[in-house]
Formats: structure tokens, sequence, C-alpha cells
């Protein structure tokens, strides 16, 4: 029989409802040296879902529906006391981006739904805060997509990078074509 992945060291877990499954480990991990405490590992898994290094993720949030928390996975860990930690970096919502366009333009005239900004926010969260996997494709990517596939398509799980946005300096570069 299987582990019953619902029981787990994560703080978090208990603020899950009973039904959720967790993430869990899908590789073997490694450590960076002989003394390192950390075992780093490539993937997670729950269900049918996979989620490796480099993936999107939705992350969970009490947020706004309509505005998850969007991140690229950097690296994922096991500390000594055995938490299942995720590096992450963070996307923003055009909602949530203030500052001046460098070359101009405004986060209003984005005509696209779906867009996100890139950033060099980072910071470190449980694994079991991670929904599911998500994409964020380059714009053109994206555009095409979305016009082969029809009006009728599923977009939730699906973004684009409308440019990169500097949260400390209060920056934005948009990506060419996203503006009008």
């Amino acid at each position: 029989s299987l582990p019953d992945r619902r029981i787990s060291g994560s703080a978090i877990a208990s603020f899950l409802p009973p039904q959720h499954l967790l993430w869990s480990w899908s590789d073997e991990g490694r450590k960076l040296s002989a003394k390192a405490r950390k075992v780093y590992h490539d993937s997670i898994e729950k269900d049918d879902d996979t989620i490796r290094v480099g993936d999107c993720a939705v992350f969970l949030s009490t947020g706004r529906p309509d505005r998850p928390y969007i991140g690229r996975i950097h690296s994922m860990w096991q500390t000594s006391a055995g938490n299942m930690k995720v590096q992450v970096n963070w996307f923003y919502h055009p909602a949530e981006v203030e500052g001046t366009a460098v070359g101009g333009g405004r986060v209003e005239d984005i005509k696209t739904k779906g867009g996100l900004f890139s950033s060099s926010h980072y910071d470190e969260n449980d694994v079991q805060t991670i929904s599911h996997k998500c994409e964020v494709r380059q714009f053109g990517d994206f555009t095409r997509l979305i016009s082969s596939s029809g009006p009728d398509m599923d977009s939730n799980d699906m973004h684009y990078l409308a440019g990169e946005y500097d949260p400390v300096e209060g920056t934005i570069v948009f990506t060419q074509g996203v503006l009008g």
C-alpha cells in the first residue's frame, strides 16, 4: 500500500483540508558536500502531478483569487529537521506593478489578459504551499497558442511574460509587442 502523504512534518499541513494530499520528493536528492545539512531535490510529486526545478507554479494564498501567487521554482531541499522547502522567484501581476516604465508606456495599456512581470524577488516557502503547475510563456508563443486554440481555451494556468519589474527600484521594462 502507498504511504499516507497527508501526514507530514510540514507546519503548513495543519492548515490544509484533510483530503489535501501533500507533495513528496520524487527523486533521491543530493547533498552539495559531505557535511551539508540540506538535501537538494529536483522534483516533487502528488497524484499524477510532477513539478521540477525551473517549472512555474501557483502557490496557495488567502489573498485575491483573481491574482494568485505565481513563481518559478529555483531550488527545493529538505532541512536537517525534515522540513521541505522551496526557493521561489516571484512574478507580479500588472495590478501589483508600480513605478516608472523604462522606454515609456503604462501598465494600463496592456491589452492581452494573462500577463505577468518577472522580478528579482526571491523567498523561501514550505513546499506544501505549492498548489499546482502553471505555464509562463514568451508573449509571442502565448498569443500564437491563444489564437490557434480559440476563445474557449482555459487560460487560467497559462500566462505570458509582459516584462520585467524591479520592486525595489520601481522600474518596469515591457516585453516588445505587449503594449497596444
